[in-house]
């Protein structure tokens, strides 16, 4: 379960950060994660449950913003939803479309004190 992975990289990422600004206590961590990012989601939300959390993350929460697929299309310029990468676009039908948002793991922010 790579999840668990990132929860701690997550984790670490917070901590640096945190002592930077003498934090005592993260109470939450917002994150932006896209829906094409490789993340499985009930994976993910047990990891962060079940991740050993000391010190500074005694009670830390996580809140996660499931971000929506958006593609365009490389050739007319048009943006649509998608499910996957590999979405023709549904203007013109050419398959020279990249994904723009939708697959990002992110830390949008922390609450400290």
């Amino acid at each position: 379960m790579h999840e668990l992975s990132i929860v701690m990289n997550i984790l670490d990422t917070v901590a640096e950060n945190a002592e930077k600004h003498n934090a005592k206590v993260v109470h939450l961590i917002e994150l932006d994660i896209g829906k094409l990012a490789g993340i499985e989601f009930d994976a993910f939300n047990f990891a962060t449950e079940n991740a050993p959390k000391t010190g500074i993350f005694k009670n830390v929460k996580f809140s996660v913003n499931k971000i929506e697929p958006i593609a365009q299309c490389l050739d007319c310029k048009k943006k649509f939803e998608t499910k996957e990468y590999t979405t023709p676009c549904p203007a013109c039908n050419s398959t020279k479309t990249k994904i723009i948002k939708g697959n990002e793991l992110k830390i949008k922010s922390f609450k400290i004190d």
